[in-house]
């Protein structure tokens, strides 16, 4: 208020003074001039100058009184209007400290108890959490009450941040106990949608006596609304098999809270018969509407059978949560699903020409013998057909040079992605074999060029797979070669593969199956036995098959160097220098790891450039998959994989340890 009084009172007087002396001055020369005397004017302007300054200071006198008095009612009145606010106000310094609280805000702190109040200074001292959300802040009193603070300069001091013109801020309390209360109501009474299959029921009928048929169903049904009435949900069964959920948001966090103990306990039921019951359940989440709930929930439900079952999903518009897995579950004996599926894609290869084909990146001898396979497919249909191959490592050299330098295939057999996409036609499809990830496949780009696309693939299925015309999904399978092997036995009749295709099928099942040692089932030595009455020479493919020297230096510095925890989990780094294909090499020597007693599951870290590629393998005591999810990648139980970007090898391990303990911490292991 002074200053504003220097400002009013001030620069008047000073213009005031150079106008009376310019004109002094001129009155001085015009007299000199004509030969009068100057001092009556010399007189006459320090007169008026001493007038002027002597009416400056009175009037600036009575002008600071008249401001002060004005100012003083303003404070006077607002400080009585602020005092009878009905919210909770005061005025703080940077450090938090209480200069002035008004009567609501003293009732506030009365409500808290008399001892508070009185020894209340600082603000952390009548709310000792403050949480900061978003640029607002919510205060945590006593009593379970919250409060927001209104305005932004209480968040910058209270953020410790320096504030530059003043050193005071005002504090105007909101109470919002009672809109985040009903929030919260709100949150938790919101519906959510859910699925429930029993995965294997037809096989559990096979398994039971027919008269058990129906104390089975009965025990299966028993236990599932049991289970989600004790949550609060409703099930209405809509099939023998499937079930239809209705519940809210609170009950739905009961059972995330158990991680879905259902998935165990239905595996206790027993009726004689020998096989597991296990069921695969599905949840919508976080839409407005509950339609668009059943939506996800049915998405979900795809997922969760396309990753083989015997889980739970939980699916929201932005994110996928996923509970149970951990076991190897158990494949079916029918070839139902192979036969419906090589008809649909004999249909539709019938309506498409050409035909590009393609594995996962960096191929291996699974995803060359799997899309030589469906070439075969393809050509008895009279289709043009072209494998996508960018890199041929060297387990798949040999073979590869075999095509290559046979008169029987054409020359463009093989293209790379960028040949694809440029002699890309209108009219073809795409057949994606080994991957259901687009980020993994050889040449995502040409997925873009038309929505005819085909997966075949043994890998469990995450977020982020590609949308697909026709998929094909088996997680038990032991190699996609495996599942397009019976593609091929029911495709059409007289299609067989010629020799030479044989063996690179054969090939990716050898490999994938680690010489038949693990995932194997009936259907895998039945496929074999048919690649081999097709003519495929064994002993030449393992002749093909042998290693190179430099890779097996590789492994062996890699085993040497390998470190394992006391609870069996092994790490590995194998040097990608040298190699013709580092990361087949590291799932080598992922592989090699489970021979040694003790070890759960092995994990090998390859650096390419600026990733890090993690092999991760395991038996079944571990359920790698859900590690490598959980950093982004992604794979079967038993052999999975993930890459790390811009990190080292070291960091990479650290991160594997990292969730490897979060998930022991949570059970989700």
């Amino acid at each position: 208020m002074r200053n504003l009084t220097k400002t009013l009172t001030k620069w008047p007087w000073v213009w005031l003074g150079f106008v009376l002396l310019g004109a002094a001055a001129f009155f001085a020369l015009f007299f000199y001039v004509r030969g009068y005397s100057w001092i009556p004017v010399a007189v006459i302007a320090l007169g008026t100058l001493a007038f002027a300054l002597i009416w400056h200071l009175s009037m600036r006198s009575k002008l600071q009184k008249s401001v002060v008095r004005l100012a003083t009612e303003i404070d006077e009145e607002l400080s009585l209007r602020l005092n009878g606010l009905e919210l909770p106000y005061a005025v703080v310094n940077r450090k938090g400290k209480l200069l002035w609280r008004n009567e609501a805000f003293t009732e506030m702190l009365n409500s808290y108890g008399t001892e508070l109040q009185k020894k209340a200074v600082f603000i952390q001292e009548i709310f000792p959490q403050i949480n900061y959300t978003d640029e607002r802040a919510f205060f945590s009193g006593q009593k379970s009450r919250q409060y927001v603070p209104l305005g932004s300069r209480i968040f910058s001091l209270l953020q410790r941040q320096t504030l530059r013109k003043s050193h005071l801020s005002a504090l105007l309390l909101l109470d919002e106990t009672e809109h985040l209360q009903t929030s919260e109501t709100l949150k938790k009474e919101r519906g959510v949608a859910g699925l429930l299959y029993v995965d294997n029921y037809e096989e559990l009928l096979k398994h039971t006596e027919s008269s058990q048929y129906s104390l089975l169903g009965a025990m299966i049904e028993q236990q599932i609304q049991e289970y989600f009435q004790d949550r609060g949900g409703i099930v209405c069964k809509t099939e023998k098999d499937r079930f239809s959920i209705f519940m809210n948001h609170e009950s739905l966090e009961r059972c995330r809270a158990d991680r879905f103990s259902l998935l165990e306990t239905v595996k206790g039921i027993r009726t004689g018969g020998s096989r597991q019951v296990t069921v695969s359940i599905a949840f919508g989440e976080g839409s407005a509407a509950y339609s668009d709930n059943l939506e996800l929930a049915q998405d979900a439900m795809d997922l969760a059978l396309g990753r083989g079952g015997d889980q739970a999903v939980i699916k929201r518009p932005d994110a996928v949560e996923y509970f149970g897995g951990k076991a190897q579950g158990e494949t079916t004996q029918t070839r139902v699903r192979a036969r419906v599926k090589a008809q649909a894609l004999r249909e539709l290869m019938a309506l498409h020409d050409p035909v590009y084909i393609m594995g996962h990146s960096s191929g291996d001898n699974d995803s060359f013998g799997a899309s030589v396979a469906i070439y075969r497919a393809a050509v008895s249909l009279s289709r043009k057909a072209h494998i996508i191959l960018d890199t041929v490592s060297f387990s798949v050299r040999p073979f590869w040079e075999r095509f290559q330098a046979s008169a029987d295939y054409p020359r463009d057999m093989f293209l790379t992605g960028e040949e694809a996409l440029a002699r890309f036609e209108e009219g073809a499809m795409v057949v994606v074999v080994d991957t259901n990830q687009r980020s993994m496949a050889e040449c995502p780009a040409i997925l873009d060029k038309t929505d005819q696309i085909v997966v075949f693939d043994h890998h469990r299925q995450a977020a982020g797979a590609i949308p697909a015309l026709l998929s094909y999904v088996e997680p038990y399978a032991s190699s996609a070669c495996e599942m397009v092997t019976e593609i091929l036995q029911y495709f059409n009749d007289g299609v067989e593969p010629k020799p030479m295709e044989a063996e690179a099928i054969y090939s990716g099942i050898l490999i994938d199956t680690d010489g038949f040692a693990s995932r194997t089932s009936s259907r895998t030595f039945e496929a074999a036995a048919y690649l081999k009455r097709s003519g495929a020479d064994l002993v030449l493919v393992k002749k093909m098959l042998r290693e190179d020297y430099r890779e097996y230096k590789a492994k062996a510095r890699a085993m040497q160097t390998t470190e394992m925890t006391e609870d069996g989990f092994a790490f590995a780094v194998c040097e990608a220098e040298g190699l013709d294909s580092p990361t087949i090499v590291g799932a080598q020597v992922a592989n090699d790891l489970l021979n040694i007693f003790g070890v759960k599951a092995s994990f090998v870290f390859t650096k390419v450039e600026e990733t890090v590629f993690v092999s991760a393998r395991a038996i079944d005591e571990v359920n790698v998959q859900l590690i490598m999810e959980r950093l982004g990648g992604g794979g079967h139980l038993g052999a999975a994989g993930a890459q790390l970007k811009n990190i080292s090898e070291e960091e990479a391990i650290g991160m594997v340890r990292d969730t490897i303990r979060t998930m022991q911490e949570e059970g989700a292991l």
